[in-house]
């Protein structure tokens, strides 16, 4: 610890002195952006130009401010705000300039005269930010739908994934959501880009972060609300495909009055969705062979509401409260036909699995935040309590027609899950002058987790305990944590170094392992400006972090998938530890490119195996690998090649290696994505959006999924600045189906699937925002179960 603190003040030490020179040649230049009517413009483009060149720019904050660093001289200044009139201003920046408010003109709506200069995308030192609130590409579009334009994410299926490594945090004001992967992406769904000001992604965390965090941060900031107002948003979106009807509305207001501020939203997902499926199984130890054909219908329920308030005993002294509470059902029967070869003789399962599952989800958070001085400093107490159950219920009957008899097999299973999180965490922020602050604080996480199963057979009339299957987990996990992070902005240097200590205790992991283990997790970020105006600059990155296994993923419940597959948990999972080095050169503020690498013990996958009792049947189930190897790059590239047309384009490129067992081979593989998306600008508040999206190739241990393609188009109108209707059809052109295959001991698999999300279908989305009242900040009670919510 000691030599830590030692390079840490040594490399900061350094840093200051070789900035001190160039800093010393800036001078910055403030403002405020505000309307005619004096309302702040939250994302306004501003920068400074000489010559016609473009010195230095940004975008404003939520109050509307800028600050600009330039060598002293004469400048342009330009701001540029869509639906405005471009301001244009001659000033002369010396020691240090206070360029007052600027106040923007409403435009007309004509082509001619719509203006935008200001991308959706743009780096920071550890993030890529989208300014939602400035873009004519997040018009008309849901929070999954933005998500898909930003660098590094992939969205495939229910499944997130962050420049390949899935499971990332997301967060919605400050605070995390705990949703399963389904109910996840319904609520992001559900929200509309009237209602979101940015969204930002951290590859990388720091030790600020819970060390379960290697999936990266995916932070939303919804818009403010209204002074002695309300403001909020009414919406209904309608999909319909040849797999899937769905119905989702969402209603969300937020009120302001003195000290208090209020706010709840609704949301709810009526859907109907088949799922098909072909499967052919190879035994290559045996005359073997296995040729499935399966139809799943399901009848998704699910909505959930949420409700908060904070209030504000001085400027300096606030408490929050929230509640969630979220409900999912789904039901529906699974048929499956299988025609099982062995020797030359023929076997027919003809089954089907009748499921249904009921999940309710409840989190109530409490904070107290002390604003300690005018710089910003922040102390913070944050309680948070999680509570989950899910029960399942399957009901099953098979048919088996072999050569020399006739079977009627009926069984069935109860499962239920219960899962209490608890979590108090103390947080100091402390600015010791604008330049220069620390980060420090602790938590405490005791984690509740039982499941309980029962399998049983009916063999004769009678139902029968299935000992073998049956079962009772009761799994208790508490972490403690503690961190410290100091931060620097230096002229041309900045730079972060942190360090978070966590102790583990579990109990009940299959009711006889124990662990206790003492883990540290470094992260440094160091970032050197190539250009005085820092539009170039060059950014090095190094975090280590830990996953541990999702709580569904530790029970050993079996679903049944078709007559010869089932899925499967494994309590007895270790944590995987990642070390992650990036490198990324950001050129013109805007294009950005990173290169690093990610090196990864016990990662948690799954793989399919056959049932150590009967070999004809394949388990997929969850297992530590030994080691795995990733070597990335990415690329961000947005375009302005015309006022009225907007490009982005995203490409991620991985080399893979994974070792399943020790001392076993190490695979390697390439992966790679793509997506292009584009906007144009028409008369009349038009738009129009295309975007394509592409996935190579993936390999994940003895399991593969082939490449596949997507792609969109939407058409978008606006009526004022209250209603926007977006008519999207999603799939036009792309193939129907996802193939997967896997590998193992004595079998070779290969499925064909058509699923809801692959398939052609068109989509309707009406919105209506209303308000009354003045501008106003909008505030949200902040969480600190992040790690935990997570692993819900």
């Amino acid at each position: 610890m000691k030599r830590f603190l030692l390079l840490l003040i040594v490399a900061l030490a350094t840093a200051a002195f070789a900035a001190k020179a160039a800093a010393a040649q800036l001078h910055p230049a403030t403002g405020r952006v505000v309307t005619e009517e004096g309302q702040a413009v939250e994302y306004a483009t501003v920068v400074l130009l000489q010559n016609g060149e473009q010195v230095t720019g940004m975008a404003t904050d939520t109050e509307g401010r800028f600050t600009l660093e330039v060598p002293a001289g004469d400048y342009t200044l330009s701001v540029l705000y869509l639906g405005y009139e471009p301001l244009t201003r001659e000033v002369r920046v010396e020691q240090r300039n206070d360029l007052g408010d600027l106040t923007l003109k409403s435009a007309a709506t004509r082509i001619d005269e719509v203006v935008v200069t200001g991308q959706l995308i743009r780096r920071e030192a550890d993030r890529f930010v989208m300014d939602v609130a400035n873009a004519p590409a997040a018009i008309g579009k849901d929070g999954v739908e933005l998500l898909k334009l930003a660098p590094g994410i992939w969205i495939d299926g229910e499944k997130i994934s962050v420049n390949g490594k899935t499971g990332p945090k997301v967060y919605v004001n400050d605070r995390e959501l705990h949703m399963e992967p389904q109910q996840l992406l319904s609520y992001l769904a559900s929200l509309r880009a009237d209602e979101i000001r940015k969204i930002e992604v951290v590859p990388q965390t720091g030790a600020d972060y819970d060390a379960d965090s290697s999936g990266g941060i995916i932070r939303i900031t919804l818009k403010k609300r209204r002074e002695r107002g309300t403001e909020g948003s009414v919406s209904l979106t309608g999909r319909t495909s040849e797999r899937e009807k769905m119905l989702a509305p969402r209603v969300n207001v937020n009120h302001h009055s003195g000290r208090f501020d209020l706010y709840a939203s609704g949301w709810g997902n009526l859907r109907k969705v088949s799922f098909l499926s072909d499967e052919q199984t190879r035994y290559t130890t045996a005359d073997t062979q296995i040729e499935a054909h399966s139809r799943k219908k399901d009848r998704g329920r699910n909505f959930g509401f949420r409700a908060g308030g904070i209030y504000e005993f001085s400027p300096a002294h606030s408490i929050g409260l929230e509640a969630e509470y979220w409900y999912d059902r789904d039901k529906g029967p699974t048929d499956s036909r299988t025609d099982f070869t062995a020797g030359g003789l023929a076997t027919l399962s003809e089954s089907r699995y009748d499921t249904r599952s009921t999940a309710n989800g409840l989190s109530t958070t409490f904070n107290y935040i002390w604003k300690i001085d005018t710089l910003g400093s922040t102390l913070k107490f944050l309680a948070d309590y999680n509570f989950r159950d899910s029960d399942t219920d399957n009901d099953n009957r098979t048919r088996i027609a072999a050569p020399d008899r006739t079977l009627d097999s009926l069984y069935r299973d109860r499962a239920t899950a219960r899962y209490n999180v608890l979590t108090a965490t103390l947080a100091l922020e402390k600015n010791f002058t604008p330049k220069v602050s620390l980060r420090a604080g602790a938590k405490y996480t005791c984690n509740i987790m039982h499941n309980d199963a029962l399998y049983e057979y009916c063999p004769a009339g009678t139902w029968l305990r299935n000992d073998a299957h049956s079962f009772r987990l009761d799994y208790t996990e508490q972490i403690a944590a503690a961190y410290g992070i100091v931060k620097a902005d230096l002229g041309r240097w900045s730079a972060v170094a942190g360090l978070r200590g966590e102790y583990t205790s579990t109990r009940g992991k299959n009711s006889t392992v124990r662990q206790n283990y003492f883990s540290l997790f470094p992260n440094a970020n160091v970032s050197y400006a190539l250009s005085k105006d820092g539009a170039y600059s060059l950014i090095a990155q190094y975090a280590r972090t830990i996953e541990r296994p999702r709580f569904w993923c530790l029970n050993p419940q079996r679903m049944q998938i078709s007559d010869y597959t089932y899925q499967t948990g494994n309590p007895e999972l270790d944590p995987a530890f990642q070390h992650n080095v990036s490198l990324t050169l950001v050129l013109a503020h805007k294009y950005t490119f990173t290169g690093g690498m990610i090196v990864q013990t016990d990662e948690i996958q799954q793989t399919m195996q056959a049932d150590p009792d009967n070999p004809d049947l394949l388990q997929i189930a969850w297992i530590n690998y030994d080691a795995t190897k990733n070597y990335y790059a990415t690329a961000s590239i947005p375009l302005q090649p015309a006022k009225w047309w907007s490009l982005n384009l995203n490409a991620t490129y991985i080399r893979q290696g994974q070792r399943m067992e020790a001392g076993g081979p190490e695979i390697y593989s390439n992966i790679g994505y793509a997506s292009v998306s584009t906007t144009f600008t028409l008369p009349a508040k038009f738009y129009i959006d295309l975007s394509y999206r592409y996935q190579s190739r993936v390999r994940l241990g003895n399991c593969w999924v082939e490449q596949m393609h997507f792609n969109d188009a939407s058409i978008k109108k606006r009526f004022g600045d209250k209603f926007t209707a977006t008519f999207t059809v999603r799939n036009p052109i792309a193939p129907p189906t996802q193939k997967v295959g896997a590998r193992g001991d004595g079998f070779v698999r290969m499925v064909e699937t058509y699923q809801n999300w692959t398939s052609r279908s068109y989509q309707l989305s009406l919105t209506y925002n209303f308000k009354t009242g003045k501008a106003f900040r909008r505030k949200n009670v902040e969480a600190g179960a992040a790690e935990e919510k997570s692993r819900l």
